[in-house]
């Protein structure tokens, strides 16, 4: 296990170095000699529902995705379900009934470390479900005691992930909704002919929040411009276009966004170049408070963004902006008709000599430039069309 002196950790000098890589031994020796004992002691447990701990803790997509498996799991009816995450997780899904959540810090240090294995010294679990393979996950997972420990096949690990599990999913080329639905499958639960999020974002009082912004009956496109990195956004000149031309429609803009400075900046820059000013809520709304605000619209225009799984969790289309990224893997899962997908593309142009696979990404800032205005404002018209037509009620 000394491969995880390489990890970009905050130690303050090494002695502290020495006194948490003492920890990290210890913590998985304790593991397996749990493991042993639970087995054998396994008639006491007889009686109860199994007990299933699921550790996803970031990032925010990703916890939103990770929800469709959860609230499975809880349906099922066959499980006790516990989530281990982070404040920012439950601060974003709120209440899920069924589901208790174990609320712990990133351990990015010792101190941090020793809070993760107090919280959960006096925890035992039948099942960790490890759906996230990070430095920061496996580092709060060697202090859960579990008989069964499972992750990510190798194809989809990183950061020494097959350490710190006993068992892993298939591997397959898929949405990352699919590979969480796996982990459902190896506590024989298969997946679901339907997938959703029902169960979600059910908070009565949050969801008037936005009835005077958004009345019944007006369309809204909402506007998500910033990714989490830069090169997955595409040009502000080119969102003021799209929000100028949807404008021209009578389509009422709203631009949302988190309160980063950089983000903040980017968003006011769009606002700036825009002919009339959209509603700008950049910074201004509760992490808790976006899927609300997202419901309250008619469709989402965004790059590869957490937002975007937040709005396909709450029934609203979208328009997702992908060069850098593989939809098919990291899109709005199973409602993609009205994206733009330039990946294809850029893998050809940017990643020539690079061994492409499904999982392949783009690290070129000019990737998004593919993504013409054009292409942009024909998904417009197609979901403005969808809007439109008749339900089908059958």
């Amino acid at each position: 296990m000394r491969a995880f002196r390489n990890l970009e950790l905050n130690y303050s000098n090494f002695d502290e170095f020495l006194f948490f890589d003492f920890l990290v031994d210890d913590a998985l020796y304790f593991n397996s000699r749990f493991k042993l004992s639970s087995l054998k002691n396994r008639n006491a447990y007889l009686g109860r529902l199994p007990k299933i701990a699921v550790l996803r803790l970031s990032a925010l997509g990703d916890v939103v995705l990770c929800a469709s498996m959860v609230l499975h799991l809880v349906k099922s009816g066959k499980f006790e379900i516990s989530w281990i995450t982070t404040k920012q997780t439950k601060d974003l899904l709120g209440k899920i009934d069924g589901v208790e959540f174990i609320i712990v810090p990133k351990p990015k240090n010792v101190k941090k470390f020793l809070e993760c294995r107090d919280i959960l010294k006096n925890r035992e679990f039948d099942c960790l479900v490890l759906a996230q393979a990070s430095f920061s996950a496996h580092f709060v997972s060697i202090n859960v005691k579990s008989k069964r420990k499972i992750g990510f096949d190798s194809s989809r690990s990183k950061d020494f992930h097959r350490f710190f599990i006993d068992e892993c999913i298939d591997p397959k080329e898929e949405h990352f909704v699919d590979a969480y639905f796996n982990f459902s499958s190896k506590l024989d639960l298969p997946k679901p002919r339907n997938v959703e999020w029902a169960g979600l974002f059910t908070d009565q009082s949050r969801d008037k929040l936005f009835a005077n912004e958004f009345p019944p009956g007006q369309l809204v496109m909402a506007v998500n411009p910033s990714a989490s990195k830069p090169e997955r956004n595409w040009g502000q000149k080119s969102y003021a276009k799209v929000i100028n031309y949807v404008q021209g429609k009578g389509i009422k803009v709203v631009l949302t966004g988190g309160g980063g400075h950089e983000e903040k900046q980017f968003n006011n820059s769009i606002f700036a170049m825009c002919e009339n000013p959209p509603l700008n809520m950049t910074g201004d709304i509760q992490l808790g408070d976006l899927p609300y605000l997202i419901k309250n619209t008619s469709f989402l225009l965004a790059p590869d963004t957490g937002t975007v799984h937040i709005a396909r969790a709450v029934g609203v289309p979208i328009i997702g902006l992908y060069a850098v990224s593989n939809p098919v893997l990291t899109g709005p899962y199973q409602a993609s008709e009205f994206s733009v997908e330039k990946h294809k593309l850029a893998l050809t142009k940017f990643n020539k000599s690079k061994n492409n696979s499904f999982h392949s990404r783009v690290h070129n800032d000019k990737a998004m430039n593919l993504i013409s205005v054009n292409d942009v404002i024909v998904k417009v018209d197609e979901v403005l069309k969808s809007l439109s037509a008749p339900k089908n009620l059958g």
